[in-house]
Parts: C-alpha cells; structure tokens; sequence
C-alpha cells in the first residue's frame, strides 16, 4: 500500500471519529501503549508497539493487544486492518489529553488552586536561586 492511500485512510478513519472525552482518565499501562502510540509516525501496527512498549513491559501480545482495543473502544485510537495486519492510528491528542487530566488533578485535589500545588510539590524540596528564578521568569512570562 502506498503512503498517498495510507494517508487517505487516515484521514477517512479521523474525519469519521467521534469526539474523544478526555475527561477519561486512563489506567497506567494504556497510557504508556498512549505514549507509544503518539511517539510512532502512524499508523503503527502491533509489532511496532510490542517493540517500543510490550517488550519493556514483560506483556505478551495478547496483553497488548486488550489494551489496544480498550484504547479503541475509548475513542482515543482507530485501527484498520490492511491484510493480516491491524494498524493503529491515535484519535486523542495528547497535549489535550495531559491538559485535561491536569486540570481534573488540581481541582479534585488542590481546589483549583495553583498556589495549593505548588506549596504541595515544593514542601519538602529546597529550590535553588536558579530555580527560583527560573519559575519567576516563567510566572512574569505567562503573566
């Protein structure tokens, strides 16, 4: 298959998904096939992600492969078979996916509050000038 018809079923599979709800947070190991997955140039097939994921996992195809489907029928990846092949292709974005799955944390844990997770990550950390600095810089940036 040549890269004009793969990326004409990429985009086909895409324009016909539905909304991803990123306010599904996923279990660990589905987020690490995730990280896989969006690291890839898609669409990546099993062997790809048993080679950069499974492997280092310990987990056999089988594993794998239910998590994959988990991820697919959360709307985060599409897959298409193309002989004995499946091939997939991530929906979700992961900068909206980490954004969201943030800002869930901090508002069920610190109440909204950036101060609240800050003072929480810093507690028992002592911050060197440059660091110090360094956020400054950020906050003025940003602010």
């Amino acid at each position: 298959m040549n890269v004009e018809n793969v990326n004409g079923i990429i985009e086909e599979i895409i324009s016909r998904s539905k909304p991803v709800d990123y306010t599904v947070k996923l279990p660990d190991a589905e987020y690490d096939v995730m990280e896989a997955i969006w690291e890839g140039a898609p669409p990546l097939n099993t062997a790809y992600l048993m080679q950069k994921v499974g492997n280092q996992k310990g987990w056999k195809a089988p594993t794998l492969i239910s998590f994959l489907v988990r991820l697919e029928d959360r709307g985060f990846i599409a897959s298409y078979k193309n002989g004995k092949e499946r091939y997939y292709i991530p929906i979700a974005l992961r900068e909206e996916y980490i954004h969201t799955v943030t800002d869930n944390f901090i508002s069920q844990y610190h109440g909204g509050s950036f101060v609240s997770v800050m003072n929480s990550f810093f507690m028992d950390r002592n911050l060197s000038e440059d660091d110090i600095d360094a956020l400054l810089e950020w906050l003025k940036s940003r602010y």
